[in-house]
């Protein structure tokens, strides 16, 4: 040691000098924390004998090159070295090496360097990786569930295959007993506890409280909490993870403080994606029941008008044939036709009613398949349809939509036949493109509908008109929800009178296309 004072002093890592035959001529101090020998103790040992290579055994042979050609290096770049220590235990370490001259000799000073806790910061990082990795799967695997019971079931392999933990179990609320029941749990589980209790609010439980309080609660040592539902059970440690209002997870340990924060973090974050798919699952369960509901409604709906325009239609045609005879003699008898035109409006009207309902019943189906329609032809020919007296139509844009054809049809000849009979016989109405691309608009030139109305008018028996229906906007309105499009009334962007109507949320195709 007295020969290498320049070469040890102030170095922080373990050194050894190391001559050419591989003997370690001296120590630093921080020797005996890495090798576990002191200075004294390590001088005279073959370096051969404190360090080798776990692959190829010793790693004299890469000393004895690293003397014939002594250039400073790192052997930790290549290879994964051991040091073997006093007690004989064995530590990884990195080993640099450089050469010096004294007295005409050769010497190398080693650097060893204890990375046990490098390699098992590594280590930990990568469990937590392969944690979440296994993690990301499990939850792409529970998302595709659609059952409650199952997705619990697939939860608890998870605590148990990827987190590591054996004993674990599902609690799902009844609502209707109030209690927490046990519906799945791993083999250890039920190997360890047996009957799985059920928790409620009459007696106290860890687990209850905390499904009440909706936080995470972890108990290191059960056996010390006063409220522990049993006494005598073997689970030492218990992480109870409540999911929402649905349940929890309980995961438990044999052992006092059996889980680090690692694993309280994992399971924290599975906990969560299992409620997650829980609200899922339930909101499509909903949602199935509500589309049940919807098409029972929209049949009985549907058998319902048919009957209402068999029942209405026959009289009506009745008395409209007798109306017709009695109006022929009357006119033969050049008698006032005052009285029988105007049952003749009331009998019109009535058939309009008959209609409306019919087509607003079939209107609550979703579209299943649509076509390319062009609107400016399909404008051009429902305004041949409709009797628009003097009124002129302006097609400004020839938009190319997606849509059922004959669902639009009706659409635009109801928002026709509206302009027609709130604006008058002369009106001029124009369908254009929406200047966003998102949609077409159908606008006209007469007094429009005052601010205080335009949120009734889409209502089913709402008209301005003593003699409309009320039904012709709602129907509008039931053709774009069946195509999953929006209209509302806007205002004219000319800032003229007159009403507007935008659809919105319509699909579009290039004219090229």
């Amino acid at each position: 040691m007295e020969r290498f004072p320049e070469a040890l002093d102030g170095v922080p890592d373990a050194v050894v000098i190391v001559d050419s035959d591989g003997i370690v001529q001296a120590g630093n101090r921080r020797v005996e924390r890495v090798l576990g020998y002191t200075p004294t103790e390590v001088e005279g040992r073959s370096f051969e004998t404190l360090l080798y290579d776990p692959r190829e055994g010793s790693a004299g042979e890469e000393l004895h090159r690293y003397v014939v050609d002594p250039e400073p290096r790192s052997m930790a770049a290549s290879l994964d070295l051991c040091a073997r220590r006093a007690d004989g235990s064995e530590v990884p370490v990195t080993l640099s090496l450089g050469p010096f001259e004294q007295d005409g000799e050769t010497f190398l000073v080693a650097t060893i360097v204890d990375v046990r806790e490098e390699r098992a910061e590594q280590a930990e990082l990568h469990r937590r990786t392969r944690t979440l990795e296994a993690l990301h799967e499990a939850t792409q695997d529970l998302l595709k569930t659609t059952d409650r019971e199952f997705a619990a079931e697939a939860a608890v392999e998870y605590v148990e295959e990827v987190l590591g933990h054996p004993i674990a179990g599902i609690w799902l609320y009844d609502e209707d007993r109030d209690v927490l029941g046990p519906v799945v749990w791993t083999d250890k589980a039920d190997e360890l506890v047996g009957d799985h209790p059920t928790f409620g609010p009459d007696e106290a439980s860890i687990s209850w409280e905390a499904f009440e309080s909706g936080d995470p609660v972890y108990v290191a040592d059960t056996h010390a909490d006063p409220d522990r539902y049993n006494r005598n059970s073997p689970i030492r440690s218990e992480l109870i993870l409540p999911l929402g209002r649905y349940g929890l997870i309980n995961i438990g340990g044999t052992e006092r403080d059996a889980f680090d924060e690692s694993d309280l973090a994992v399971a924290r974050l599975w906990a969560a994606t299992v409620t997650m798919v829980f609200v899922r699952i339930e909101r499509e369960r909903q949602l199935r029941v509500r589309e049940r509901e919807i098409a029972r409604e929209r049949d009985r709906l549907e058998e319902f008008a048919s009957l209402v325009s068999h029942d209405l239609r026959s009289p009506l045609n009745v008395a409209t044939g007798n109306l017709d005879m009695v109006r022929e003699r009357l006119r033969e008898d050049h008698e006032d036709l005052t009285e029988i035109d105007t049952v003749a409006r009331s009998l019109d009207r009535m058939e309009s009613l008959v209609e409306d309902m019919l087509t607003l019943a079939r209107q609550g189906s979703a579209i299943d398949e649509t076509e390319t329609v062009s609107l400016a032809a399909l404008a051009e020919e429902c305004w041949t349809g409709v009797d628009t007296a003097f009124a002129d139509l302006v097609v400004v844009d020839d938009l190319r939509v997606r849509a059922d054809r004959s669902r639009l049809r009706q659409a635009l000849e109801n928002l026709f036949t509206n302009a027609v009979t709130h604006a008058g016989e002369s009106v001029r109405v124009e369908v254009g493109a929406l200047p966003d691309g998102d949609g077409f608009y159908v606008a006209d030139d007469g007094p429009g509908i005052p601010a205080d109305r335009r949120d009734e008018v889409f209502d089913a028996g709402v008209s301005t008109d003593p003699e409309g229906t009320g039904f012709g906007l709602k129907i509008v309105a039931e053709v774009a929800d069946a195509h999953g499009w929006t209209v509302e009334i806007a205002d004219d962007d000319t800032g003229d009178p007159g009403a507007r109507f935008e659809l919105r949320g319509v699909e579009t195709v290039d004219a090229d296309a």
